[in-house]
């Protein structure tokens, strides 16, 4: 029997509108207040919404599990659990040994992962050149503001790799519009106008507002809420409280991450650190969660 996984039926028109008019107003408010976002309201906004409206969407994975079969009984559960979370804190020591190589790793795990959310518009090729291009654009708009991001991650190498990473801004640019006149030649006139404005935004918007707006208002709902679409009614109060707890566990741990890293002096400022957490955090939980849909996906075939 077919089981349910994310992002199996295409999202609906109104969800899909959200992030588009979302990046034009913020597009808008930075065309009349260039300045309006520090640094540091970029990370600690960027954190917020991360652990509000980011997390809960890989909180949901117990869930995914349960229904591919890997942990319908409470052992499994168990299991399934220390295994996912053996294997988030296997990145976050690789991170500490390899950080360069490791931050190279997790952006082509990234652009590989963030391509699905193209998954019902475009074929295999475009869309990875969507998921690439989503995040070699705001490193070559805004390739200083990014080497120093990557500082924080990876030190001295990290600043090497963005500046190695920047693309021409015409390629970019180019290379985007195509990719949006090919799905408005296919009449997926939707993907086209999101591709438009991740484009538009990557340009004008500083890159944390950047990912923050997309990853929680284009590829986090389109994964939440196609589980709950999926999910039998009887089920939907489970997954939300399934979404709470996990989410805040997680955000438990990030706190006790945060914690070793101060008294270690692994993080020089507090930007620094902040970014570690959000960043660092994110891959430890997006590689599990990254097996576990590539698992359930080729358990539906």
């Amino acid at each position: 029997m077919r089981q349910p996984v994310s992002r199996s039926t295409p999202p609906p028109t109104l969800e899909r509108l959200l992030f588009p008019v979302t990046a034009i107003f913020v597009i808008a408010l930075l065309a009349l207040t260039p300045s309006l976002f520090s640094p540091t309201v970029q990370l600690v906004g960027l954190a917020v919404v991360v652990a509000l409206l980011g997390m809960p969407h890989g909180a949901l994975d117990p869930w995914i599990a349960e229904k591919i079969g890997l942990s319908r009984t409470r052992p499994e559960n168990v299991a399934f659990n220390l295994v996912y979370l053996m294997i988030a804190a296997l990145v976050v020591v690789i991170w500490t040994v390899l950080p360069v190589s490791s931050l190279l790793v997790f952006l082509a795990i990234s652009a590989w992962h963030f391509s699905g959310d193209w998954s019902h518009d475009m074929g295999l090729p475009p869309r990875l050149g969507v998921g690439l291009l989503l995040l070699l654009m705001p490193i070559g708009f805004h390739t200083d503001n990014v080497a120093l991001l990557f500082s924080y991650l990876s030190g001295d190498g990290g600043q090497t790799l963005a500046h190695t990473l920047s693309l021409p801004v015409w390629f970019l640019v180019v290379a985007m519009l195509v990719l949006a006149e090919l799905a408005a030649w296919r009449r997926q006139w939707l993907a086209s106008l999101e591709l438009l404005g991740l484009l538009a935004l990557a340009y004008v918007a500083p890159p944390l507002v950047y990912f923050a707006l997309y990853f929680c208002l284009l590829h986090s709902p389109r994964h939440l809420l196609g589980l709950f679409r999926e999910a039998p009614s009887s089920h939907k109060p489970r997954l939300v409280r399934m979404a709470v707890l996990y989410t805040v566990v997680t955000l438990m741990l990030l706190g006790a991450l945060a914690w070793f890293w101060r008294n270690q002096g692994l993080a020089e400022s507090p930007n620094a650190l902040l970014t570690k957490l959000v960043f660092i955090g994110l891959a430890a939980v997006t590689v599990p969660h990254m097996l576990l849909i590539a698992w359930a996906h080729v358990r539906n075939r």
